[in-house]
C-alpha cells in the first residue's frame, strides 16, 4: 500500500469520482476533492499533500487551476500535474510557466496515470536533491573564513561571500554588475603603488595565479590588508572559461607576526622554525586553493547534466518514450551521487589533512570484512566488472587489530581507482596474504597504468595522473590512503605498467 498522498482538483463531480476511483485502485491515498481553485490551495496548504492533480479549467471559478497550481508551487514546494481535455496556445503557455511536473490528457487510463504520478514524484525528488546539493555548497562557502568572489566571463561580479563582503567592504548588491577590478583592488603592500589584479588575465589564459607576495587589497572605505591566494578559472564541460573564482586570504595577522620577528634578535634555531611555520602556512593556503578550485571544477559537470536533463523533460517530456524518460532520470540520479561522493570526499580529506582521523583498533575478521567489502564494490560495479578475492593459505580463523574505518577507507580507495581506470568487462582482484606478523593487501587491475613519471608524486594532494584525460577525478583519494596506512604504522607501495594495470600492495601490522 503506497503511502503517496493526492488532492485531487476537479470541478466535474463524475470525473473526480472516477478519478478517485482510479488513484485508490492504484493504491494512492486521495486526501481532498475540491472544485476551485481558492479551495486546492486552501486544502494544500492545511493537509500538505505529496501530489496534487490539477484541472487547469476550473469552469467558472475566480481563480483558474493555473493560477492555483503557481501559488502551491512558489508558496507550498509541492508538485502539480494538470489535467487537461484541450486548451489553447496562451493557457499551455501560462501553464508551462508555473513549471508543472506533468500532463495528463483526458480521457486517460490507470497506467497514464500511474506513469504520469511516479514520474512527477521522482522528478520532484531528485529536484528536492539538487536544491540541498546547492544549498550544502553555499553553506561551505559562507562558512569559510577566506573571501571568495566569482565573476561571468567578461569579469562580472556574480558573486561574493560574507568574508569577501567584509573584506572589501562591498556588500553583494552594490558589487554586482562591477568589473571585479573595480571592487578589487591591490597595491604593492611595501610601497604602496597600485598592482595589477590579475583576473582578466586568468580569463584570458584559463589557467590558475597566485597572488604575488606582499600585495595588499584597498576595500572600499580605503583601508589597506595584505591577502594573498589565486584566482582560478571556472570551465564549461566544453573547456571554455565562463568566469573565474578568486580566493583571498587576510594576510594581517602574519603580517604582525612576521614585523614582531623582524624586531626580536632570535636564535639560527627560532629563525628556521619561523620559516617552517611560514612554509606550512603557505601550503596550507596553496591546498585550500585547489580545494576550492577542485570543488567549483567538479560540481559544474554534474550540475549541467542535472539542469540539461530536467529542461529536457520538463519541455519534451510529454513526447518522449518510457525508455527515454528513463535515460535521463538516470543521468540526473547518476549525476546527484556524483555530487554526493564529492562533498564525502572532501570532507573526508578535509579530516585527514586537519589530523582529525583518528587510529582506534579492533580485533577484525579480515578475511570476511574483505569478502564483504568486496561485494559491495561488485553491487555498484555491476556485471561491467569481475572482482575476484584470493586469500592463499590465509588462516580462516585469523584476526587482526585494524581500525576498521580507516581500513575500509584504504580499500574503497583502492577497489574505487582500479574500477574507475579499468575499460568494461575487466578483471579485478584482492589479495590477502599473511607473512611476517604483517597483513599484505594487493589490489590488481587490468587498467590504463600509471606512467613511472608520475608515480612519486601519487600519493601528493590533487596530484592526478598525466593520461587520466576526461575520467573524473579530484585527486584526494590516495592522499587519504597513505595517512590511514601511515596511522597503521604501515607501509604502502605500486607497481604499473602503462596499458597494462597497476598493483597496490598495503602492508599493515598485525598488531
Amino acid at each position: 500500500m503506497s503511502t503517496t498522498k493526492i488532492l485531487v482538483v476537479e470541478d466535474e463531480a463524475i470525473t473526480a469520482e472516477v478519478i478517485t476511483e482510479q488513484l485508490e485502485e492504484l493504491g494512492y491515498i486521495v486526501t481532498d476533492t475540491v472544485t476551485s481553485a481558492t479551495e486546492a490551495i486552501a486544502s494544500t496548504a492545511q493537509i500538505l499533500p505529496n501530489l496534487v492533480l490539477m484541472d487547469i479549467n476550473l469552469g467558472r471559478n475566480e481563480m483558474d487551476g493555473i493560477s492555483a497550481a503557481a501559488t502551491i508551487r512558489e508558496q507550498l514546494k509541492i508538485p502539480v500535474i494538470y489535467l487537461t481535455a484541450y486548451s489553447d496556445d496562451t493557457t499551455l503557455d501560462r501553464a508551462r510557466i508555473t513549471e508543472p511536473f506533468g500532463y495528463i490528457i483526458k480521457p486517460f487510463n490507470e497506467r497514464d496515470l500511474r506513469v504520469a504520478i511516479e514520474n512527477a514524484l521522482y522528478k520532484h525528488s531528485m529536484e528536492r536533491q539538487l536544491v540541498e546539493q546547492k544549498e550544502l555548497l553555499s553553506t561551505i562557502l559562507r562558512s569559510t573564513a577566506d573571501a571568495v568572489t566569482a565573476t561571468n566571463e567578461s569579469g562580472t561580479i556574480t558573486y561574493m561571500n560574507p568574508a569577501a563582503e567584509s573584506l572589501t567592504g562591498w556588500p553583494l548588491v552594490e558589487a554586482s554588475g562591477h568589473n571585479i577590478t573595480e571592487v578589487i583592488r591591490f597595491v604593492d603592500e611595501r610601497t604602496g603603488d597600485p598592482a595589477e589584479n590579475p583576473a582578466m588575465k586568468v580569463l584570458h589564459e584559463g589557467r590558475v595565479i597566485y597572488i604575488d607576495d606582499y600585495i595588499a587589497l584597498i576595500a572600499k572605505d580605503g583601508t589597506k590588508t595584505p591577502v594573498a591566494d589565486s584566482i582560478s578559472p571556472i570551465f564549461q564541460e566544453t573547456g571554455a572559461v565562463t568566469g573565474v573564482v578568486l580566493v583571498l586570504w587576510n594576510l594581517s595577522e602574519r603580517r604582525k607576526a612576521e614585523y614582531l620577528a623582524q624586531e626580536m634578535t632570535a636564535s639560527r634555531e627560532a629563525e628556521a622554525e619561523t620559516q617552517k611555520l611560514l612554509a606550512t602556512e603557505q601550503e596550507l593556503n596553496e591546498l585550500k586553493s585547489r580545494l576550492i578550485a577542485t570543488i567549483s571544477h567538479e560540481y559544474r559537470t554534474p550540475l549541467a547534466i542535472v539542469q540539461s536533463s530536467s529542461e529536457m523533460l520538463q519541455r519534451y517530456g510529454d513526447r518522449f518514450s518510457e525508455q527515454k524518460k528513463e535515460t535521463y532520470f538516470h543521468r540526473i540520479q547518476s549525476a546527484v551521487h556524483r555530487m554526493t561522493q564529492l562533498v564525502s570526499d572532501v570532507l573526508t580529506f578535509s579530516k585527514a589533512e586537519a589530523g582529525e582521523f583518528s587510529f582506534n583498533p579492533v580485533s577484525l575478521d579480515v578475511a570476511m570484512f574483505c569478502r564483504d567489502l568486496l561485494e559491495e564494490q561488485q553491487l555498484i560495479a555491476g556485471d561491467r566488472y569481475r572482482l575476484n578475492f584470493i586469500d592463499p593459505g590465509f588462516p580462516s580463523s585469523l584476526s587482526a587489530n585494524l581500525d576498521e574505518k580507516l581500513l575500509r577507507h584504504i580499500l574503497n580507495n583502492l577497489l574505487t581507482n582500479a574500477i574507475k581506470y579499468s575499460p568494461n568487462h575487466r578483471t579485478i582482484n584482492l589479495l590477502i596474504l599473511c607473512e611476517n606478523d604483517q597483513i599484505l593487501f594487493q589490489v590488481q587491475d587490468q587498467g590504463i597504468g600509471i606512467p613511472s613519471a608520475d608515480l612519486k608524486q601519487l600519493f601528493e594532494p590533487f596530484f592526478r595522473a598525466s593520461n587520466t584525460g576526461t575520467i573524473p577525478g579530484t585527486g584526494m583519494g590516495l592522499s587519504i590512503v597513505k595517512k590511514c596506512v601511515d596511522l597503521h604504522k604501515g607501509e604502502i607501495t605500486v607497481s604499473s605498467e602503462v596499458g597494462v594495470g597497476t598493483i597496490f600492495t598495503v602492508k599493515l601490522p598485525l598488531s
